[in-house]
């Protein structure tokens, strides 16, 4: 069980080598605590400077990372170099400061029986989304250097480069943070696909007793409050400030497709390149978000069970109208809703920004044609 808990959730573990936390444990979940040392805390400080030293760049230099060829791009452009440090040391912050709440999370989640029952299809789900991580990290790699080497780097400007670390540094943690979050979410919907499937297979060989009922409500209803609360005060507030600033740079991109001098298939390749990591690290916490249809798969069985005239049809009914009251379960500490019904506003709240630059953009024109 211990290396099946390991291969779960072990990439946790990488929170004391960005700076994040503390978190670790040796070989299982089982036994976490929140261990300080020189290094974790060098390497927090490490990750600070780097992004004051690219906010305090790019507050004095009013850098930006392409020339558009208009003011209003390179205002929006200088807004988004500066969110790049500011937001993911917010996220960190809030991140580093909820440390506790996610040690109980997991502590809790590892002392509930259904969680050493995890299937294949959940540990698969969680790989596939590290490796995607992995992977892209990889990309970014390449994407940054073919960028630094074509434009900043060559000016050896060390503003500049300082910026360009310190957008690498965002890059990885947030999309690390992403990873984290997405994962969490995986094994919440694993146990409580599990929970359904018991407590079915329970209802299908009329098995079902007020113990063996309470017991599986129980399990449902912790593994609700475990999201609504400690999920939320750990994830909730860092994915407010990441979720900002992809809308801020999906915006800034899209933009980008709209001037003339980005209209060559090189370019078009190259923006894509920036744009998709973006775009699947917005969609994925939203999508993999299936907790709340999980949870109303136990109202769907329990609906169906006939009454007895027993205590059972008591605790089956007072379930039934509880979950008729059931909120959005995974937030983004209450401001938004983290499932796939955000997904339209937030790609509507890109194209509405998008098309606001682009009438500033053709005012300004305009107003230069104007005056020659």
């Amino acid at each position: 069980m211990c290396r099946a808990k390991r291969r779960f959730l072990g990439f946790l573990r990488h929170q004391r080598y960005f700076g994040l936390s503390d978190l670790d444990f040796p070989d299982s979940i089982s036994a976490v605590w929140l261990r300080g040392s020189w290094l974790s805390f060098g390497i927090q400080i490490l990750v600070a400077f780097v992004f004051v030293s690219a906010l305090v760049a790019a507050l004095a230099e009013s850098l930006y990372y392409l020339d558009t060829g208009t003011n209003t791009g390179k205002i929006f452009d200088n807004a988004v170099i500066i969110s790049t440090s500011l937001t993911q040391l917010f996220a960190n912050l809030w991140f580093r400061c909820h440390q506790n709440s996610q040690s109980k999370l997991l502590q809790r989640l590892s002392q509930m029986k259904l969680f050493g029952q995890l299937d294949a299809r959940t540990e698969n789900a969680i790989q596939w989304i590290y490796r995607t991580w992995l992977a892209i990290c990889l990309f970014y790699i390449l994407m940054i250097a073919m960028f630094a080497f074509k434009t900043w780097l060559t000016s050896l400007q060390f503003g500049r480069t300082v910026i360009l670390l310190g957008f690498f540094f965002r890059c990885i943690q947030a999309n690390y943070l992403f990873t984290c979050y997405s994962g969490m979410v995986c094994v919440m919907q694993g146990i409580l696909r599990i929970q359904g499937e018991q407590l079915e297979q329970l209802v299908a060989t009329d098995s079902l007793t007020i113990k063996s009922l309470a017991g599986s409500l129980r399990t449902h209803d912790l593994i609700l409050l475990l999201g609504q609360s400690e999920l939320v005060d750990v994830y909730g507030g860092s994915l407010l400030f990441l979720f900002l600033y992809q809308v801020m740079q999906c915006v800034l991109i899209s933009y980008i497709t709209t001037l003339d001098m980005f209209h060559s298939m090189r370019e078009l390749i190259l923006v894509s390149g920036w744009l998709t990591p973006l775009i699947f690290y917005i969609i994925l916490p939203l999508a993999v978000n299936d907790v709340f249809n999980q949870a109303n798969k136990t109202a769907k069985i329990l609906a169906k069970v006939p009454r007895t005239g027993t205590g059972l049809d008591k605790m089956i009914e007072k379930f039934l109208l509880k979950n008729l009251r059931q909120q959005p379960i995974l937030t983004a500490y209450g401001f938004f809703a983290l499932d796939k019904s955000t997904l339209f506003k937030l790609f509507t709240a890109i194209f509405t920004y998008m098309v606001i630059l682009v009438q500033f953009k053709e005012m300004e024109n305009s107003t230069k044609s104007i005056k020659v």
